[in-house]
């Protein structure tokens, strides 16, 4: 380990303690201790080797002892504990000027909010200013933080802020400019980068000037950076970079096409463009003084002699050769292609909406079905499942799904539970509890700083569980924020291929867990998945996009995605 590392420990250490509310002197003690191994001269490692680490400022026996539990074993158990009482993700929002442990608490008791995007999200859309003690003017000066954050560059965008922000600017361009055609979002964002430097949006007018000043004269426009005679880079006031692009409607299909890819994409259309006698460019396909241009991308690919790319896979990283060849699958899933969501929260655990509330919004949306996953007993901070409880729950469960069905709704509420694996790798619920579920998803919370053989073999002894039909989140990362855990992937989809467990695509803009390059590598090893939003609310049900997305940038087709299927089918697919 090094000093960084040794710090990062003591440093969660005191967070978590604050979020916890314990003795302020204690937690000061584990911040200084956390302060002098980052900026020692001397290695700890080696001073502990050294039996020396207590010469150091800050470091009394307690520490001491964790330094040499850390060294003896690789872990801390004092550490694990905190992160079974308090998730860890919580941490991440004592960043925000403003937020302390008590409002970090009260966000998450109410909302459910871990994480920074999950807090602007909710702020956003005026959750905030619901719960007891916060209001409007305390949600606008969290926003302000935010924004704040965003400016000093703390961490990319995530793209659940910046395909909103681009949203919503699409909707203000078109109310204030009858010049405009058609709105696009393009870039990072069209390719569904997790995140991005920037939010760039491409607008096909009759008059570009003109719609490059209306850009510039909107009121969240706070500066402008920088100006060409096609497009306009400007800092919003909630701190986010833009870039406005504006072209002539013939040019919208080549511009697109020209600004989605990675530039190592745009280089290899270009060389091909280039074999057949053209330039390719934003204004269309050149040749001496001529200009040929597009009704739509599908025709700039064709006459490139390419079947359409879809935006999400045009990387660079192989997929225009792949497509060459026919080895590339390019009907990927779509949001419509979604029968149903399965891993969902209510208010009997750290949920912001009732069971039924949820049920409702789920059958609306056209789902076939829903599984209710609320978290299980170790996670006492989120009120987890006792097995009381999970029976209390299966029995509102089969009522909601009578008035539904009286209700006419094709619509099946399912009962489950994200049941909790130990430190050690048990579960929180025994067989015989899982076996009464309609389908058990299970996930890491705690401890996800194991090395890569315990925490592996952890996932691993959950997956040969037969009642186990879904892991959640498999690495736990949280983007910008938490590290995911240094599982083996290879094993892990190896073992989850032939147990016959599925997957998550987690579609929470800060997890995407698995991962867009992860989701590849499981269709390689045939490892069944499912797209789950992982919703605490009614509006995180729209989440769920976001995991579509990075399917389609892991080439997933409707096929590949277990809950594009119907109930029946799907039920068949899973293992108990």
């Amino acid at each position: 380990m090094t000093n960084e590392d040794f710090a990062k420990v003591f440093m969660l250490i005191g967070d978590l303690m604050e979020l916890k509310g314990e003795n302020v002197f204690k937690i000061s003690a584990y911040r200084k201790a956390a302060d002098t191994m980052l900026n020692s001269s001397e290695d700890v490692a080696t001073l502990w080797k050294e039996n020396r680490v207590m010469d150091l400022p800050n470091v009394g026996d307690a520490i001491a002892g964790k330094i040499d539990e850390l060294m003896q074993t690789g872990h801390l158990k004092f550490l694990e504990r905190l992160e079974e009482e308090v998730p860890p993700d919580l941490v991440t929002l004592l960043r925000v000027p403003g937020i302390g442990s008590k409002t970090a608490m009260l966000l998450y008791k109410h909302l459910g909010i871990k994480g920074l995007g999950e807090l602007e999200q909710a702020a956003r859309e005026g959750r905030v200013a619901t719960v007891p003690g916060m209001g409007e003017k305390k949600q606008t000066a969290l926003l302000k933080s935010i924004e704040a954050l965003h400016r000093r560059g703390e961490g990319k965008i995530l793209l659940g802020i910046a395909l909103p922000c681009a949203r919503q600017l699409m909707l203000d361009m078109l109310k204030v400019d009858p010049n405009i055609k058609e709105v696009s979002p393009t870039g990072a964002i069209r390719r569904g980068e997790e995140t991005m430097e920037m939010v760039s949006v491409v607008a096909s007018t009759d008059d570009t000037y003109e719609t490059l000043q209306h850009f510039k004269k909107l009121p969240v426009v706070e500066e402008v950076r920088r100006e060409r005679d096609y497009k306009v880079e400007a800092r919003l006031k909630n701190g986010l970079t833009v870039e406005f692009i504006a072209c002539f409607p013939e040019q919208l299909a080549t511009t697109l096409v020209m600004t989605t890819g990675t530039d190592e994409h745009r280089r290899q259309l270009r060389d091909i463009a280039r074999q057949k006698g053209y330039e390719l460019s934003m204004g269309g396909f050149i040749r001496g003084d001529e200009i040929w241009t597009a009704h739509d991308e599908e025709e700039v690919f064709r006459h490139l002699g390419l079947p359409y790319i879809p935006p999400e896979l045009r990387k660079g990283n192989g997929e225009v050769q792949a497509v060459q060849k026919g080895e590339m699958a390019l009907d990927l899933v779509t949001l419509d292609d979604i029968k149903g969501d399965l891993h969902s929260h209510s208010t009997w655990s750290d949920g912001t909406a009732p069971i039924e509330v949820m049920a409702r919004a789920a059958a609306t949306r056209g789902y076939r079905y829903l599984l209710l996953t609320d978290h299980t007993k170790s996670l006492g901070v989120v009120r987890g499942l006792t097995e009381e409880k999970l029976w209390q729950q299966q029995a509102e469960i089969a009522r909601i799904n009578e008035v539904l069905s009286g209700e006419g709704f094709n619509f099946k509420l399912l009962s489950g539970a994200e049941v909790e694996i130990k430190a050690d790798g048990t579960l929180d619920f025994s067989d015989e509890v899982l076996a009464k579920m309609d389908i058990v998803v299970c996930s890491l919370h705690s401890s996800l700083r194991q090395d890569r053989e315990k925490i592996t073999e952890r996932l691993i002894q959950a997956m040969r569980n037969p009642n186990v039909d879904i892991i959640a989140h498999p690495t736990g990362r949280i983007i910008n924020n938490r590290e995911p855990a240094d599982l083996d992937m290879a094993k892990v989809f190896k073992v989850a291929r032939e147990t016959g467990t599925a997957l998550e695509i987690n579609s929470g803009p800060d997890r995407l867990d698995l991962k867009a390059d992860h989701v590849q590598q499981a269709l390689d090893e045939g490892v069944k998945l499912v797209i789950s939003s992982d919703s605490h609310s009614v509006s995180g049900l729209a989440m769920l996009e976001y995991g579509v997305i990075t399917a389609r940038r892991g080439g997933a087709r409707a096929s590949e995605i277990l809950n594009t299927l119907e109930l029946d089918q799907l039920l068949t697919q899973l293992k108990h």
